[in-house]
């Protein structure tokens, strides 16, 4: 028989805690009771792991980007990322990993535009890097995600496969 009105909760760990279905409280680390299934069920969510989302790849079109001098640059980067309020992640959006995806997509465009190919390619990365969480965080919080971005990181940016080449020869003029 399982017992369902008892729950540990572990130390990295916050108890998400309904009633038929209607948020009641957030279960703190320790050992918690609640009424007995189906009248109360709880959710563990870790909120100390650190997630991983990675965005972009050679040949992924949707991520290739246009900067401010109007050149395309082949962008590969990923976010890091914990649940700072697990009440608001759990239900202020109905899709949260997807919605930290396109919000990153986003302010990287946004970031992107502003920037030359060589700025984009070159010694502003950790600059571009900084203002993309800073937007990140910032959207996410007008959406109460309940989410804290820790970090961008930006592993790829180059010209576009098909151009490659061609970029390699005018370089070397």
């Amino acid at each position: 028989m399982t017992l369902t009105s008892v729950h540990r909760i572990g130390p990295q760990e916050r108890g998400i805690l309904t009633r038929f279905g209607s948020y009641v409280g957030t279960m703190k680390p320790g050992i918690s009771l609640s009424f007995p299934a189906p009248i109360d069920s709880v959710r563990k969510i870790d909120v100390e792991e650190i997630r991983t989302i990675d965005i972009g790849g050679t040949g992924d079109s949707e991520r290739l980007m246009l900067t401010g001098d109007q050149n395309i640059v082949d962008l590969a980067y990923s976010v890091r990322w914990n649940i700072r309020d697990p009440e608001l992640y759990q239900f202020a959006l109905a899709e949260p990993d997807e919605t930290i995806g396109e919000v990153a997509e986003s302010a990287m465009r946004a970031v992107i535009s502003g920037v030359t190919l060589d700025q984009a390619m070159g010694a502003q990365r950790g600059q571009i890097e900084q203002e993309v969480a800073a937007m990140m965080q910032s959207i996410l919080d007008s959406y109460r995600a309940g989410i804290r971005v820790q970090g961008i990181a930006i592993k790829q940016a180059d010209p576009p496969a098909k151009v490659v080449e061609a970029f390699k020869d005018v370089s070397a003029a």
